[in-house]
């Protein structure tokens, strides 16, 4: 027993820093998603009611395969509380919290923890984030769907002693992925990935690796494709289609549209913004032109590659909807990343300029903690006592449950 003992302790002397601010993000993520999760807006708003239309009996995926986990969770929460309206808001809750896990991993991979923990902190405090957790609907899994789907691949594209297990849970993410609006495009991101990067690697998997995969795969995707049969319309949902096509006008009005709710000015939608407010403030939205600028110069990466085949499909794609700018949430994990991906560029040209002066350093340090601080706090004015406050934020929640 003190052989065991002994190590744990060793190894919580040399890493409690890292467990105590784990700890405080842990905290900070399940405070900020779940906060007044019932009682900071009285009732609910149309979308939410046509998901409590929707899981008012078990929602079977072989009969409705879109957002079909987010719904069997919604569901389930709904009858143990008793209120399915609750249930519905928890379940995004918990989306929410999976998403920022995956979110630190992501970013933890491809730079490091500290990075992981500002990016961590911003992406749970956004007020984007905030919004889309506390509703009850599915649209949280268009920020899960991608991180679910990035995540496995960054495990399994990195490691090598964990090949195999790597390879299962990347079939089962896909798997997962498959039954999210936008994410069959992501899957096919990832298969394309895996087969230009990784042939080497591929040629030593065995047989029985890839055919256990394979069979994983294909449960999985069983209820969604006996659901495509019997109604096939479900396939342009998931393609994040509309059975009519805007015109070649429409489509760059809405892509321009689109690109200026992320910058300048939205369209109104009471339910998860103020009145016209992009949906980055300056210091995310410079931190993301950063990040696209320290992605470009370094083009051929891995990470690089998958952000930008990632971003650049979802941008081309959402216009195709005409929900395009509730949609556009799904831009929100790409987002963060590459802002966070800025701040680190934005770290290094400052030491680069900087590289033995200390107050200098500190100075720099010191701004972008700063910057950090204010924009966190921002977001959660934003959203906790700005939002529910307004008359247009009022309106939209009239029905009772």
């Amino acid at each position: 027993m003190n052989k065991l003992i002994q190590p744990t302790i060793t190894w919580m002397k040399t890493h409690w820093r890292g467990l105590v601010i784990t700890v405080l993000i842990i905290s900070l993520a399940i405070v900020t998603l779940s906060l007044q999760l019932s009682s900071l807006v009285p009732g609910q708003n149309k979308y939410e009611t046509q998901t409590l239309a929707e899981i008012s009996k078990f929602p079977t995926p072989w009969h409705r395969a879109v957002n079909a986990p987010y719904m069997i969770v919604a569901y389930l929460f709904g009858e143990i509380s008793g209120d399915h309206l609750y249930g519905a808001r928890v379940a995004s809750v918990m989306f929410g919290l999976a998403a920022s896990a995956l979110m630190y991993y992501i970013i933890r991979t491809w730079f490091n923890s500290k990075v992981a923990v500002i990016g961590t902190l911003l992406f749970v405090t956004s007020s984007w984030l905030l919004h889309t957790t506390h509703l009850a609907t599915p649209l949280i899994m268009l920020v899960f769907g991608p991180l679910l789907a990035v995540a496995p691949l960054a495990w399994f594209m990195r490691t090598k002693k964990y090949k195999t297990l790597a390879f299962m849970t990347l079939a089962v993410c896909l798997g997962i992925s498959a039954y999210i609006p936008y994410m069959l495009w992501l899957i096919a991101i990832a298969i394309g990935m895996i087969i230009y990067y990784e042939k080497d690697m591929l040629s030593n998997i065995k047989s029985w690796q890839i055919t256990a995969a394979a069979s994983i795969y294909a449960v999985l995707l069983l209820p969604l494709l006996v659901s495509l049969s019997r109604y096939p319309g479900q396939s342009l949902e998931l393609l994040g289609l509309s059975k009519t096509f805007p015109t070649i006008g429409g489509y760059f009005s809405h892509l321009i549209e689109l690109i200026s709710s992320l910058f300048l000015r939205s369209p109104a939608l009471p339910e998860m913004r103020i009145g016209h407010l992009p949906d980055l403030e300056i210091f995310s939205a410079t931190m993301l032109i950063l990040g696209v600028y320290y992605l470009i110069q370094r083009a051929s990466s891995k990470k690089s590659i998958v952000l930008f085949a990632a971003f650049t499909t979802m941008m081309l794609i959402l216009p195709f909807s005409p929900n395009f700018i509730m949609n556009s949430v799904v831009l929100l994990p790409l987002v963060y990343i590459a802002a966070i991906t800025g701040i680190v560029e934005l770290i290094n040209q400052w030491f680069t300029y900087f590289p033995r002066n200390p107050l200098a350093r500190n100075i720099g340090i010191g701004l972008l903690v700063f910057s950090i601080t204010i924009t966190c706090a921002y977001h959660l004015e934003n959203y906790f006592v700005a939002w529910p406050n307004v008359p247009e934020t009022k309106s939209v929640y009239v029905v009772k449950s």
